[in-house]
């Protein structure tokens, strides 16, 4: 399911990312850096990894723009460049960035997708789902790691958890499901470290029993509960 060294995953025969946040390279440049354009070498790397896995379809976990609210002229004209480079039929799960998408981008666009046993959407909405799996985005997790010197760094995770059994949870249909937040597939979007405060960002992961999720580098590494990774 989770691919190897890359912030993405496979199900069944479709690639899952989340968070290409096109269009923030406007951003950098408005706070003085000079970036060149992520089209090329994001489209480049997703299809690399459609041909490494033979995935038929690309599914887009949320956020595939930027600015939000309203769409720069950039994002308007990176986002169908982007989407025509693309070597496979592509649907976007749409994410708290997404506004205006419709407009710009000519492919399937939904609030979330159903495979199997998993549910995906992006993590900024309530959701109600039987499924015991729900796949997420929203978060772009990272743990801080700190050295005996005290230099510190981060590095981006995937995070596994389960669902608290609360009252709303119970509602939501959250008791007992397994939740998995994908890291950002565009480093350029930053992230958080989420060892730091314990804190996540939307209704489905604030459900998590986020302390005793368990983080995993990009590698597969299973580097242990996020209360133990504390800094």
């Amino acid at each position: 399911m989770f691919i190897k060294n890359e912030p993405a995953m496979k199900i069944r025969d479709c690639l899952v990312i989340a968070d290409l946040h096109l269009g923030i390279t406007r951003e950098l440049w408005e706070y003085g850096f000079s970036m060149p354009s992520q089209v090329e070498s994001l489209a480049k790397r997703i299809n690399d990894l459609l041909a490494k896995t033979g995935a038929k379809c690309l599914i887009i976990l949320g956020d595939v723009k930027h600015k939000v609210p309203g769409v720069s002229f950039q994002e308007m004209r990176e986002i169908p460049e982007f989407l025509s480079l693309i070597n496979a039929k592509t649907t976007i799960i749409k994410g708290n960035h997404d506004t205006f998408l419709e407009k710009i981008a000519d492919v399937k666009i939904k609030k979330s997708l159903v495979i199997e046993n998993c549910f995906l959407t992006h993590g900024h909405k309530n959701v109600k789902t039987n499924k015991k799996i729900i796949v997420i985005g929203h978060n772009h997790p990272q743990i801080k790691f700190k050295d005996k010197m005290g230099a510190t760094y981060v590095q981006p995770v995937w995070v596994h958890g389960r669902s608290e059994l609360t009252t709303e949870g119970r509602r939501f249909g959250y008791g007992k499901k397994k939740i998995i937040i994908m890291p950002a597939f565009n480093e350029l979007a930053g992230g958080h470290a989420i060892n730091e405060d314990f804190s996540v960002m939307g209704p489905i992961a604030r459900k998590m029993d986020i302390k005793n999720a368990k983080a995993f580098l990009l590698d597969g590494t299973d580097i242990g509960r996020i209360k133990d990774l504390m800094v």
